[in-house]
């Protein structure tokens, strides 16, 4: 790990690393570059970190490395927004230089005290990892206060080199942060702290232990209730592969049930992956002022080859999304604000397709396509997006398996993957096709493509690089329809 810069101009370590974007932001390459998705100005991005509303805004922090486009001495960078499309800049929030930090400020959450923005971070030194704090009377600026959480606080068997991640809470008048642990024969867990002041913790208890079947941290948990229930979202590395579930080396799930602060013990309902595509981690939520939970992940996965680093960054986040639980399991949709950036519709309606079918005005690769299929007797179904002469993505449902697949091995760019996945190129998740129907509800901005089925029953994400803008459909060994299909470019 490299370490902090020194600064002879006397500027802090926060006004260097601004000064530097400021003087570098012109050489980033812009063919890559999202237009409603938040991706870091220059440099590299993780995690999302602070997700919350403040001030009049909502705070999005990250992740950041701005002098390269790959993972090193992390910072916090920070956005605000006021409808999740467009990204303001700030100034970089925090920034390894402290006595307990000095090796990194990985990542945390927010809260809001007394009309101050606390940030809760993972102050990192000599691979040592404690949780420090930070505040700001504005949201702006933020004064480091020091390490709250010592390493001393963790159970016997946990490892001080992986203690971090903290989601900070209010529930009853108390305080309370989930951390990311791991035990020392490689069991990940998430552990509980309690607070009366955000400034004097003490450890409660082990909430989840994994028993072996990562061999890993569970980094960034999260917590959210919905419908009543707790909804711990987490995410564990190198989670046991299911059948067509948790095929990415590293995972990121929800738990729902309900989380008891006193005794530290959450009682489980259900568990399940978030998103069954190629590039979400460690996703974090909000309670919006409307009483919405909104949540965002990485747009993209560790032990993979980035084609944008060459272009001067690296990393995006995912078009934030509401949650809400149905029959106990969970459902994603993309912001509502979306609507408000739609232009050029295109409609279609009883279209039979067989093989590869083009329909007129539905094309783009800054889009919204929603369409209903009708599966009819065809062994495939499905759309090709991001196409050229050559090259494309597609997602489409696979009778056989009866499964829904994104394929991404057609893009013309080979992404490296980590040796316990089985490639980067397809993952299929399981819907409900009851009536032989699927509906699909397909997000594409330049590289990105989101997918989100049934309604938000399942997602899919992944970076796609072909850099095609033509979108068909197909059916194979027999014809499907297409019941109805709605299009729009989305304007930033």
């Amino acid at each position: 790990m490299k370490k902090n810069r020194s600064h002879a101009d006397g500027k802090s370590a926060t006004q260097a690393a601004d000064a530097y974007i400021a003087a570098n932001l012109s050489a980033v390459q812009p063919s890559y570059r999202h237009t409603f998705h938040a991706m870091p100005p220059i440099g590299w991005m993780n995690d999302p970190n602070g997700f919350n509303y403040a001030f009049g805004k909502y705070h999005l922090f990250y992740q950041f490395y701005p002098y390269g486009a790959s993972w090193d001495s992390m910072h916090w960078g920070h956005y605000t927004t006021q409808d999740f499309i467009h990204w303001r800049l700030e100034p970089t929030a925090l920034a390894p230089d402290g006595t307990n930090d000095s090796d990194g400020c990985f990542s945390g959450s927010s809260i809001v005290k007394d009309n101050k923005l606390y940030l809760m971070y993972t102050s990192v030194l000599a691979d040592i990892q404690t949780q420090s704090l930070a505040v700001s009377a504005d949201g702006v600026h933020f004064e480091k206060l020091g390490e709250v959480i010592p390493s001393s606080r963790l159970p016997q068997d946990a490892l001080r080199t992986e203690f971090r991640d903290p989601k900070v809470f209010l529930r009853d008048g108390v305080y309370y942060a989930l951390l990311g642990s791991r035990t020392a024969n490689g069991e990940g867990q998430i552990l509980l702290y309690r607070s009366r002041d955000l400034l004097e913790w003490e450890y409660v208890n082990v909430v989840r232990r994994d028993r072996y079947t990562t061999r890993g941290i569970y980094e960034c948990p999260d917590l959210c209730e919905l419908n009543g229930k707790d909804v711990m979202l987490a995410s564990p590395q190198g989670y046991e592969t299911k059948d067509w579930r948790y095929e990415n080396w590293q995972s990121a799930i929800y738990m729902v049930g309900k989380l008891d602060v006193e005794k530290g013990t959450f009682e489980q309902d259900y568990e399940d992956e978030i998103d069954g595509g190629f590039d979400f981690y460690a996703p974090q939520t909000l309670k919006a002022p409307d009483g919405r939970v909104i949540m965002i992940g990485w747009m993209q996965m560790w032990s993979r080859r980035m084609p944008t680093a060459q272009h001067g960054w690296a990393g995006s986040m995912i078009l934030p999304r509401e949650l809400s639980l149905q029959e106990g399991k969970l459902y994603q949709r993309p912001v509502r604000e979306l609507k408000d950036y739609r232009w050029n519709e295109v409609k279609h309606a009883h279209k039979i397709i067989k093989e590869k079918t083009v329909l007129a005005g539905v094309c783009g690769k800054k889009t919204e396509l929603h369409v209903l299929f009708d599966l009819g007797q065809a062994a495939r179904v499905g759309v090709e997006v991001f196409g050229n002469r050559t090259r494309s993505a597609k997602i489409y449902y696979d009778r056989a398996s009866d499964l829904v697949v994104f394929d991404r091995s057609g893009m013309g760019i080979d992404i490296s993957h980590d040796a316990s996945e089985k490639d980067a190129s397809v993952r299929s998740v399981r819907v409900d096709t009851a009536g032989n129907r699927l509906e699909m509800l397909i997000l594409l901005d330049v590289v990105s493509c989101e997918v989100f089925l049934n309604d938000g029953e399942r997602v899919m994400t992944g970076n796609v690089y072909s850099g095609g803008t033509d979108i068909s459909f197909f059916a194979e060994n027999g014809e499907a329809e297409i019941v109805r299909l709605e299009k729009y470019d989305i304007i930033n």
